[in-house]
């Protein structure tokens, strides 16, 4: 089993950056692509740099339908022509961020689109290569902020806020032992490390990698984070926290290691 970051808001040796995120998990002759990035360009690129062979992609998955996890969707489907897509069927729905009054599209761009044909879409959680599985939904379990008040989706009756309903998380179980890929955590860390740890049937993580949406957290919110990571800790485990603008992350006694990673195998 092996997990490449393909793309970050930071790289370096040569990769490409951009504000996204896209993880590639291989296991044995296939691999499954969480998230795609921003754009199409990005992702193609550094997947080519890490010499992966697109035809050894057979799944798609879909973190939340927010742009900079979803703008590479069309293109890694046109590269991974035997993938099918995995998503939330909320996920496609049109959402907003509020900024200054005004309201910004969020969603899935157009340009990223596919047809329905490809999309299996999922509430509960999917095994879909050796120990690896999608969770379906995240079910809230510890209080957090999920609306988040300037997130927003188009619901029956207008614009509501977005309680990320659409939100997965993948889980990947290797020799090590478990290891879980956040696409932003807007229902909370601890919310998807629990529906991870129940599924793997486990009450230890050794590997959590994706982003963790603490950019604006304070101080009590780290430490809760923090004691959370503690309870759940597995000897030697890492915590790699990506997909980062600026602000916070977790104090650095809460993991055994941290690491704002470029694409690398």
């Amino acid at each position: 089993m092996r997990i490449t970051l393909v793309v970050d808001n930071l790289a370096r040796n040569g990769f490409q950056q951009e504000h996204g995120l896209s993880i590639l998990v291989e296991s044995g002759k296939d691999a499954v692509l969480f998230d795609t990035g921003q754009t199409g360009g990005v992702l193609r690129d550094n997947l080519e740099r890490v010499s992966v062979n697109p035809d050894s992609i057979s799944a798609i998955v879909l973190s939340h339908g927010h742009y900079d996890h979803t703008g590479g969707l069309r293109q890694a489907m046109g590269l991974a022509l035997n993938a099918k897509c995995y998503a939330h069927p909320f996920c496609f729905n049109a959402k907003y961020a509020k900024a200054d009054g005004e309201l910004r599209y969020t969603g899935i761009p157009p340009n990223a689109t596919v047809s329905k044909k490809v999309v299996v879409y999922n509430k509960t959680p999917v095994g879909i290569l050796h120990g690896v599985v999608i969770s379906g939904e995240i079910p809230i379990r510890k209080p957090v902020d999920i609306a988040q008040s300037r997130f927003v989706v188009e619901g029956d009756s207008g614009l509501k806020p977005d309680d990320f309903v659409d939100e997965q998380c993948l889980i990947v179980r290797g020799n090590s032992g478990v290891a879980v890929l956040l696409g932003c955590a807007h229902r909370g860390v601890e919310n998807n490390l629990l529906a991870a740890m129940e599924i793997a049937g486990t009450e230890h993580i050794k590997l959590v990698v994706g982003g963790l949406h603490l950019g604006h957290a304070d101080d009590e919110r780290l430490k809760a984070v923090a004691d959370f990571f503690g309870c759940c800790r597995h000897r030697d485990n890492r915590l790699l926290s990506l997909h980062r603008r600026s602000g916070n992350t977790l104090p650095r006694e809460s993991v055994a290691k941290q690491d704002h990673s470029s694409p690398s195998r």
